[in-house]
C-alpha cells in the first residue's frame, strides 16, 4: 500500500511500518494547539498578567536604583554588599508575596490539582526545597551574616552574597589570605552539615598561631616561649585593652564565658619529634593574616641561632 506524500517535505519522518506524517506540520500543530490553549485560560486574567509583569519589572528597577544609591555613597564596601543583598531578597520576597496573592484566587480554583503537582514537585525537585528551607533557618537562625569568615563542608571563607537558593563565599587559605576563587554552596546543605564561623563575635576574633620548631632550638623552650609571648604582646598592644573589652561585652551580652583575650602561648606536642608552639592572640578580624606573620617573624628573629650569637658575643 503507497500513501501520497504530498505536502511533506525532506523532515518528514517515519511512524511505524505503515506511513509517514510531516513532522514540521505536526509541531506546527502541536505549537497552535498550546496557545490555543493558553489563550483559552487567560480570557479574564489578562489584568493579572499585566500587574504580574509589572511587578517583576518594577523589582527589577528597584533593586538597580537601590544599587545605584549605595554605589554613590561614602560607606564601606562591605556595608555596601551587606545592604545590598538583604535588600534585593526583601524586595523579591515581597514581589513573590504581592503575585501569589494576586493570584491567589486562580490557584484557589485549582487546589487539588496544586497539592498533586506539589506532591510531584518534592519528589522530583527535593534539593530546591531543601534550598528553599535552608534559607529560611538561615534568616531565623543567622548563623553567618555578610563579612563572617565561615568554614563549612571543606570550605574556608569569607561570606559576601546570600540569596534564596546559594551563600557565595571569596575563598581564603590558610593564612586567611584571599586565593582570587569565588565558591558556592547550596542553602540546603545547612540543614544537614556542621558550620564554623570564625567571626561570630564583632569586630574582634580569637586566632591561634601555630609555628613549628625546628629541632635544632628545641634546648631552650622557656626562651622560644617567652619570646613568641612577647612578640605577641608587642604586636597586639595597639588593640589588646579594647579587644579585651570586647570579649567582656559579648559574654555579658550573650550569657556565654568568651575568653578573655588575653595572649596565650601552649605546646603541641601531639607528634614528639615536631613540637609546635601554639600562641593565641585576640586581633581584628581582618588583620589575622598580617599579625600572624608579625608575631612569626618576631619569634623567630629572637630565637634563630644567628640572633643568639649575637649576644653571646662580647663586646
Amino acid at each position: 500500500m503507497y500513501l501520497s506524500l504530498k505536502g511533506c517535505h525532506e523532515s518528514d519522518t517515519v511512524v511505524g511500518a505503515g506511513g509517514y506524517i510531516c513532522s514540521g506540520r505536526a509541531d506546527l500543530i502541536s505549537i497552535m494547539s498550546m496557545f490555543d490553549r493558553l489563550a483559552a485560560w487567560i480570557p479574564g486574567q489578562w489584568e493579572k498578567v499585566i500587574l504580574t509583569a509589572l511587578l517583576i519589572g518594577a523589582a527589577f528597577l528597584a533593586s538597580h536604583l537601590w544599587a545605584r544609591y549605595l554605589s554613590r555613597g561614602e560607606i564601606s564596601a562591605q556595608k555596601r554588599r551587606l545592604h545590598l543583598v538583604w535588600a534585593r531578597n526583601i524586595i523579591w520576597f515581597s514581589t513573590l508575596l504581592v503575585i501569589v496573592s494576586v493570584w491567589a484566587s486562580t490557584i484557589a480554583g485549582f487546589a487539588l490539582s496544586v497539592a498533586a503537582v506539589a506532591g510531584a514537585i518534592l519528589i522530583v525537585s527535593k534539593e530546591l526545597v531543601m534550598c528553599l528551607h535552608g534559607y529560611l533557618y538561615l534568616t531565623l537562625v543567622q548563623p553567618y551574616k555578610i563579612g563572617d569568615v565561615i568554614e563549612f563542608n571543606q570550605l574556608h571563607g569569607r561570606v559576601v552574597d546570600i540569596d534564596m537558593f546559594a551563600t557565595t563565599l571569596v575563598e581564603l587559605d590558610q593564612a586567611g589570605q584571599r586565593t582570587g576563587k569565588v565558591t558556592e554552596f547550596p542553602n540546603g546543605l545547612l540543614l544537614s552539615h556542621p558550620l564554623i564561623n570564625s567571626s561570630p563575635n564583632g569586630a574582634y576574633a580569637l586566632h591561634a598561631i601555630q609555628i613549628p620548631i625546628p629541632e635544632r632550638v628545641t634546648h631552650d623552650l622557656d626562651r622560644i616561649e617567652a619570646a613568641a609571648f612577647a612578640a605577641a604582646e608587642h604586636v597586639t598592644a595597639e588593640w589588646q585593652e579594647e579587644a579585651m573589652a570586647h570579649f567582656r561585652k559579648a559574654s555579658e551580652e550573650n550569657f556565654i564565658d568568651l575568653p578573655s583575650g588575653k595572649t596565650k602561648v601552649s605546646w603541641d606536642f601531639s607528634n614528639p619529634e615536631h613540637l609546635v608552639l601554639v600562641v593565641r592572640v585576640a586581633c581584628p578580624i581582618g588583620q589575622r593574616a598580617k599579625v600572624e606573620q608579625a608575631v612569626f617573624r618576631e619569634t623567630w628573629r629572637a630565637v634563630s641561632p644567628a640572633s643568639q650569637a649575637v649576644e653571646k658575643t662580647p663586646l
